[in-house]
């Protein structure tokens, strides 16, 4: 069917490196940012002052103690409060120090350039060469201030929000109970419209410095928890550095930037952005967080993931790379040995046998032939005839020799290795996949060959086993039961009977029509007519409050070749009411396999835009960090997977690049995720971007 399609165009990614000490920071514990007009980055911490000098920091000599507060004015100089003390910086070095009475909290300026100063106890201004006195607070324990206009000054104190009124200045309290002005004041910011952001322990207000207040009830996509900075870009953006991360506020985006993936710590202080807003520092109380943001169109997003997927090779398969150490880089890592090697590779067999159809660069077609044949390997080393292994280890490797029952000795053209049984429907849906389009789109006449022997042999240990897969012992694998003894006749099997129907027809139409024999197309239209895998499989996607992901991407995958290849009209349109269900269920995930599919499919809307986001948002950095969206109080929990044996989720899919990643079909709610130790691949976001190209759906 005619699809619609949207065009893209660059966006900006995320690039996060992260300082400490090793840096030359002289101090971990950060307390206070700002950006001088020169471009340079001025740090407080609780242990004196830095600047960044491209690299790494150098600390400006002379300023001791902790730097609550750093000001940048327009003629070049850094005053930096520390303790009681204020320093004069120019060119790095103190050229000034004023003493106060109490400790320095903040230091603005408002409209007119006049300088303003806040202590624990008193309000001062600069005139000259040095900050005068204006009067004191009326309460102690002032903490933060802004201002604006001309000598539009507000501070805030344990009891108040203190405004600066008169001909003659004075402070007008503002109490809560008494006016409108909240409990729990932590931070105070002002835009040029005289507008006063008010950052609390339970989320932000908006005053417009005389009577009208919005409370953080009617802004539901500005955070609800405890803000400890309000910073404003140039284009619009609102950083807010909170206890529990910072949120950005851009457009209609409002994304979570946690622990791990960008910044040291869950408790964000401070944030300073750079005047053209192309990278923004984050402070915590654990390192320095420095955020650039790179614009990339997609096409130049899968030319570095695909550039990277070689750290992922080995001996042609693409799974997991294991480091050694917290955020060791990924070239230094092991590609590791999973239960799915099979499919996980076959996701990336199938994104180049769509690359390789829309650009036909023969670099991609040997890759792909390389991918493909060590899938063979997998189903003709095991000595079981159409058996093909979960995975294989060599000597050294981990595990090897370990005793488990599952792994078995055997040898290939290198030496000893041992091979994993237990197939499940996993494999067999991964290399059916793989086959069917690396045929259609990738082979020459012998390779196709080769592939579709391979297949039939799979197909034939199927039908020889009664639909099953049949291990070392004599036995069927847990999984891999696909006949009508089981799924129709075995109550046992009711979560498995749609989606193993609808794979045991994609397997008997994939080498229908990889091998040209008619054979397996009567057996599938026996199924349908005899056994009612047609009805079976219109609910292959179990309701289950999203708590099994795996079969949801076994069932896409089926979906697609058993769509290209089914031959009874009658079956297509049990086959889309299928599809329809899962894709209607399942559209809140934005996944842009399932989305670009369902386009396919259909030429309907389906939602591609949001997936295409997916693509963009998608981070570039693949390292699995801990994450726990579980503190977040925009993220609400989901309950309901619970009762389906899986833990508490996010009621509605997280930003691609607010989970812990792993795989993108996996981790659309997932709260808590990440093993700070490996690497995922990025084959399903290369698959996902490859099906919209080659479908059309995505323009550049």
């Amino acid at each position: 069917m005619k699809n619609y399609s949207l065009k893209t165009k660059a966006v900006p990614q995320k690039i996060r490196t992260l300082f400490d000490t090793s840096s030359g920071l002289p101090s971990a514990n950060i307390t206070a940012l700002c950006y001088g007009s020169n471009g340079t980055l001025y740090v407080g911490t609780n242990n004196g002052l830095a600047y960044f000098n491209g690299t790494g920091f150098d600390v400006v000599d002379g300023v001791s103690g902790c730097v609550g507060a750093v000001f940048y004015d327009k003629n070049g100089t850094l005053f930096a409060g520390a303790e009681e003390n204020v320093y004069s910086v120019v060119d790095n070095k103190i050229i000034g120090k004023q003493t106060f009475s109490s400790k320095v909290v903040d230091i603005k300026a408002d409209d007119t350039g006049k300088i303003w100063l806040a202590t624990v106890k008193e309000c001062f201004y600069y005139d000259t060469d040095r900050f005068l006195r204006l009067q004191g607070f009326d309460f102690e324990n002032t903490h933060c201030m802004t201002a604006y206009g001309d000598r539009e000054v507000f501070a805030a104190c344990d009891k108040a929000l203190l405004v600066l009124h008169g001909k003659r200045p004075r402070w007008s309290t503002l109490m809560p109970g008494i006016s409108n002005a909240p409990r729990n004041i932590r931070t105070l910011a002002s835009d040029s419209l005289g507008y006063v952001w008010v950052g609390t322990d339970s989320g932000v207000y908006l005053y417009d410095g005389r009577s009208e207040w919005v409370k953080p009830d009617e802004l539901d996509f500005f955070p609800k928890c405890a803000i400890n900075k309000i910073v404003f870009g140039t284009d619009g953006t609102v950083y807010f550095a909170t206890e529990i991360g910072v949120y950005v506020v851009s457009g209609a985006k409002t994304r979570f930037l946690g622990k791990g993936r960008y910044i040291p710590s869950d408790r964000a202080v401070d944030v300073a952005v750079r005047s053209d807003n192309g990278e923004y520092w984050i402070a915590t109380d654990n390192g320095l967080s420095r955020i650039e943001l790179k614009e990339m169109t997609l096409s130049e997003k899968e030319a570095y993931f695909d550039g990277i997927m070689k750290h992922y090779n080995r001996e042609d398969f693409y799974t997991d790379v294991v480091v050694k150490n917290y955020m060791d880089p990924l070239e230094s890592g092991t590609p590791c040995i999973t239960d799915n090697d099979g499919l996980w590779s076959a996701l990336y067999v199938g994104a180049l046998c769509f690359k390789y159809a829309v650009t036909k660069d023969e670099e991609i077609r040997e890759r792909t032939v390389k991918a493909m044949r060590a899938l063979v390997k997998l189903q003709t080393m095991t000595g079981i005839s159409g058996f093909p292994a979960r995975a294989y280890r060599r000597p050294g490797e981990d595990g090897f020799g370990n005793g488990d029952p599952e792994w078995h000795l055997t040898k290939d053209e290198k030496g000893e290795l041992e091979w994993k049984g237990e197939t499940s429907s996993d494999e067999l849906v991964g290399h059916y996949f793989a086959a069917a389009y690396f045929c259609d789109l990738v082979a020459n006449e012998e390779e196709k060959k080769e592939v579709a022997d391979a297949v039939k042999t799979v197909t034939e240990h199927l039908i020889a086993n009664n639909f099953t897969l049949c291990d070392t012992d004599g036995l069927p694998t847990t999984w891999a039961h696909f006949g009508p003894e089981a799924l129709n006749g075995n109550e046992m099997w009711c979560w498995e009977k749609g989606i193993n129907s609808l794979e045991l027809m994609a397997f008997m139409r994939i080498t229908e029509h990889i091998t040209g024999e008619k054979r397996y197309g009567d057996i599938a239209d026996e199924l349908l007519k005899k056994h009612h895998y047609g009805m079976n499989l219109l609910t292959y996607k179990r309701y289950d409050s999203y708590a099994n992901h795996i079969d949801d991407l076994l069932g896409i995958l089926s979906v697609l070749p058993l769509w290209d290849y089914e031959k009874n009209e009658a079956m297509k349109k049990y086959l889309l009411l299928a599809l329809r269900r899962q894709f209607e269920y399942e559209k809140i995930e934005a996944n842009p396999i399932y989305n670009f599919i369902y386009a396919y499919f259909t030429g309907a809307h389906a939602d591609i835009e949001s997936a295409i986001e997916t693509l963009e948002d998608h981070p570039l950095d693949m390292f699995e960090y801990k994450t726990d969206n579980s503190i977040r109080p925009d993220v609400e929990i989901n309950y309901g997977p619970v009762e389906f044996g899986d833990g508490p989720q996010a009621l509605k899919a997280l930003a691609a690049d607010e989970r812990g990643l792993g795989r993108l079909s996996y981790e659309a709610f997932n709260l808590n995720k990440g093993n700070d130790i490996s690497y995922a691949p990025p084959s399903e976001w290369l698959l996902g971007y490859w099906l919209g190209v080659y479908y059309g759906i995505i323009e550049e």
